[in-house]
């Protein structure tokens, strides 16, 4: 009787013995089967232009600390190494700048010396702003000068030309003017003054409404 029990106790101990390992055994697999959560980023190059042309750009984190020394060419211009898509600041002996990269690799300016055509920044000497003409789009711009708005912001020391095309009445026609010094400026439409317009500290992003 009692070698019956001790058989019985060892084959139940042998048991269990295999099904812990089977257990483990599965354990482990499974633990390889699951997949692994990694961070994943879109790595972007950022094209940098200085105006007037800076020997060096420094690059900042938004914490503020340093990742990147950029010598520009003789035009003024850098490419920054791989940047992960966030908030930055960069440096010029003229002045600093705050930028944010978005993950489609578009570069907005978000307060400083400089402004951003949407895939270039653009680091200034001065402060600078936005100007946005809108325009209705009225059936007779359809047939006169073949339907384009040729825009001009201009005063004594900037000017800079935008052209736009109406192709079809209805809606509102836009103009953006990136990176404005701060000043006061006469706007041109197809060859006639048609307001002034002042960008400032406190009033740095202008939308002027033609008729």
């Amino acid at each position: 009787m009692k070698r019956s029990v001790i058989r019985l106790c060892s084959a139940v101990l042998l048991m269990l013995i295999a099904l812990s390992a089977s257990a483990a055994t599965i354990g482990a697999i499974s633990s390889q089967d699951k997949p692994v959560k990694k961070d994943t980023y879109v790595w972007i190059k950022l094209l940098f232009a200085t105006e007037p042309r800076a020997e060096e750009i420094l690059l900042f984190s938004a914490d503020g600390i340093p990742i990147q020394r950029l010598v520009t060419d003789e035009n003024g211009s850098a490419v920054s190494e791989l940047l992960i898509p966030g908030k930055y600041y960069a440096f010029t002996a003229q002045g600093c700048t705050e930028f944010t990269l978005h993950e489609n690799a578009s570069v907005t300016a978000d307060g400083g010396c400089g402004w951003s055509d949407g895939e270039i920044l653009h680091l200034t000497s001065a402060e600078v702003g936005t100007v946005t003409v809108e325009r209705a789009a009225k059936t007779e711009l359809l047939t006169q000068n073949g339907g384009f708005l040729d825009y001009t912001l201009k005063n004594d020391t900037f000017e800079r030309r935008q052209v736009v095309r109406c192709t079809a009445s209805g809606g509102i026609l836009t103009c953006t003017f990136e990176g404005v010094p701060y000043g006061t400026y006469v706007l041109v439409e197809n060859g006639t003054s048609r307001c002034r317009v002042t960008v400032s500290a406190d009033q740095n992003s202008v939308t002027v409404t033609l008729p």
